[in-house]
């Protein structure tokens, strides 16, 4: 529900030529334009205040701009965030755009994709991650997104120490037809070259054809933020839990040969009860919003997941995701 009462509309003098709405729970904190704003002139005006408040609230949506596709889109970003980044090490199809700018993830449309942080299963993580609305799905098709500081706040204690005791183990399967294969997800056809990179980040690997290749690794389930030293909940677990998976998938596929699955840090599985912890906070607590043209969805990765809820119709949202971090790997 978007914010409409007088009460809740404030302009910000610290914000050049821009309208702003408070944050409610049902909303990220959004802004719009006073007037018809450059939205490049815009940002390079207000840079520095955009950063201190997506530092303070985790997700802005600006909305109203002129933005008019993927160009400007790049740029923005670019002015606000620093340059956008290569998607390397990939879990999911996208087209790149332009530049650094790809399409979100084609998914089936009639599908959930389950909340996640972006890169949070890879050596290599971005802090920002952006998404553009260049065309709204005619039904559905919005991106829900949550606050990961929330989660953390609410998970018991017993799961907290248990996660953090024994971290995650993630396993992914790359084979011909199912999911992303081995070239496309490390972005090379030199199988050498491939295994020097699993070699490097300290994974373990197994080449159960040509073709298919069954990789392993565990990573903390936590990790300091980079600029406000919080200890935040990041990882991929939920989103790669086998509950997850349609029934359809458990009886085709062995569960050693699932394309992504995640277990506890020493193989084991994670609990029913746990993953039900994390369905009823993504339920009850994340904000869903309906996209119009030329929004520009900005979130800080580790404090916000996100996800996309199934639609009807055309839909073209592009992100692009920046500032580069290494994965602390030590659990």
């Amino acid at each position: 529900m978007e914010p409409s009462t007088e009460a809740q509309i404030k302009y910000l003098t610290n914000l050049k030529g821009a309208t702003t709405f408070d944050a409610s729970d049902h909303f990220p904190f959004m802004i719009k334009p006073k007037g018809n704003a450059n939205a490049l002139l815009w940002a390079k005006e207000n840079s520095d205040e955009l950063n201190k408040l997506l530092l303070q609230h985790g997700a802005l949506l600006l909305r109203g701009f002129e933005i008019g596709g993927a160009e400007t889109f790049n740029k923005m970003f670019s002015t606000i965030s620093g340059d956008a980044m290569a998607y390397n090490n990939r879990t999911s199809p996208r087209e790149q755009v332009y530049s650094n700018v790809y399409t979100s993830t084609s998914h089936p449309n009639d599908q959930n994709i389950y909340m996640h942080t972006e890169n949070s299963y890879s050596s290599i993580f971005n802090r920002i991650i952006a998404f553009y609305c260049l065309k709204p799905a005619n039904v559905g098709g919005e991106t829900p997104i949550a606050d990961e500081r929330k989660l953390l706040a609410g998970l018991k204690k017993s799961t907290i120490e248990k996660f953090r005791e024994k971290g995650i183990q993630y396993v992914r399967n790359s084979m011909p037809g199912i999911g992303l294969d081995w070239k496309t997800i490390y972005q090379t056809n030199d199988r050498q070259k491939v295994n020097d990179i699993l070699t490097s980040n300290g994974h373990h690997f197994t080449w159960v054809s040509d073709e298919h290749l069954r990789v392993k690794w565990s990573l903390p389930a936590f990790h300091q933020h980079p600029l406000t030293s919080e200890d935040m909940w990041f990882n991929h677990m939920y989103f790669g839990h086998k509950s997850l998976y349609d029934p359809a998938v458990l009886e085709f596929f062995s569960e050693e040969d699932l394309p992504f699955v995640t277990y506890y840090g020493d193989g084991s599985d994670i609990e029913p009860d746990v993953i039900k912890e994390f369905h009823d906070f993504y339920e009850s607590e994340s904000i869903v919003f309906k996209w119009e043209q030329d929004d520009f969805l900005l979130l800080d990765n580790l404090m916000f997941s996100h996800g996309r809820k199934p639609f009807q119709g055309e839909r073209t949202i592009l992100t692009a995701m920046g500032q580069p971090y290494q994965m602390d790997r030590n659990i």
